[in-house]
């Protein structure tokens, strides 16, 4: 049975495995395994500064650019088909960005451009600004390779320019307003963890009101309130996207998937997905391996 690969970020000489940093050198070696659909438990910022080839990111395919960022965050499936292409991929965690008294600042919200459900994965940036943050993310390689003894804190200090320059451009490109996003109540944040921890496990509203301390009825207004949709909904949302990723990307039968998924029986799934896609997890299966 052939599940979606989940990598994990292990770094022999950092005392933590926090962050890496992989060259691209577009002469068609495998300097990063990509090829293959998977996805990461840590964050992914690919910077293109040659463009060639295509980033499929959850069922879509993204023409790398040169002067390009692309963005992965953890569950979301990937592969890169960049033999051409040439750059840098940074891959870190929360905690490479954060030190250890900023914990609890959440990194989704602050950087909005990793909100998957929101915004495409990638931002094409006018040949200044590109150069500015590659020439940063030159020196972080330059002392990532180095035995210098303050090498974990300057790393986290050139991520936080590199993440803040990017915000700026950002925010002012994707007409999004930083109040709005500051906005966004912790309640819903929290949910959304939550729902991307056990979406396969629980189902039901119930479940994630209680584990927030909060009523049903007060969680379904605050969704609805935020997001213009209740808690339910977005509960769905997550599950089907799992659920096209797996019949998108694995050999697992429908049967699986639905088991995978925490339906009661197949028959159940085939119609909780049919109402929400229109075509059955078969035909969608078919549908998307002719593409």
């Amino acid at each position: 049975m052939a599940t979606i690969p989940v990598h994990d970020l292990m770094i022999k000489d950092l005392q933590h495995a926090e962050f890496d940093i992989i060259a691209l050198n577009g002469k068609g070696e495998r300097n990063y395994d990509g090829i293959v659909p998977h996805r990461h438990n840590f964050f992914e910022l690919l910077v293109f500064s040659e463009g060639g080839g295509v980033h499929e990111v959850d069922f879509r395919d993204y023409d790398i650019m040169p002067n390009s960022l692309h963005f992965v965050s953890p569950t979301q499936v990937h592969k890169l088909k960049a033999n051409t292409s040439k750059g840098f991929v940074l891959c870190f965690t929360h905690d490479a960005v954060y030190s250890s008294h900023e914990k609890s600042r959440n990194f989704a919200n602050e950087f909005p451009f990793y909100n998957f459900n929101v915004f495409t994965p990638h931002l094409e940036l006018d040949r200044e600004l590109f150069k500015e943050i590659f020439d940063l993310v030159i020196s972080m390689n330059n002392i990532f390779n180095s035995d210098h003894p303050y090498k974990k804190e300057i790393i986290r200090s050139y991520l936080n320019i590199v993440l803040l320059k990017i915000k700026h451009y950002f925010l002012e490109n994707a007409h999004v307003d930083e109040d709005d996003v500051k906005l966004t109540h912790h309640g819903i944040t929290a949910f959304k963890i939550l729902v991307d921890k056990y979406y396969s496990t629980d189902l039901n509203v119930q479940g994630y009101s209680d584990k927030l301390r909060l009523s049903p009825n007060y969680l379904n207004s605050l969704c609805k309130k935020e997001t213009g949709k209740t808690a339910i909904q977005l509960i769905h949302e997550r599950v089907l996207l799992e659920a096209r990723r797996l019949l998108y990307s694995t050999n697992l039968s429908v049967k699986e998937i639905s088991f995978a998924l925490n339906f009661k029986d197949v028959a159940y799934f085939n119609r909780f997905f049919k109402k929400n896609m229109s075509i059955t997890p078969s035909e969608y299966r078919q549908h998307t391996s002719l593409n």
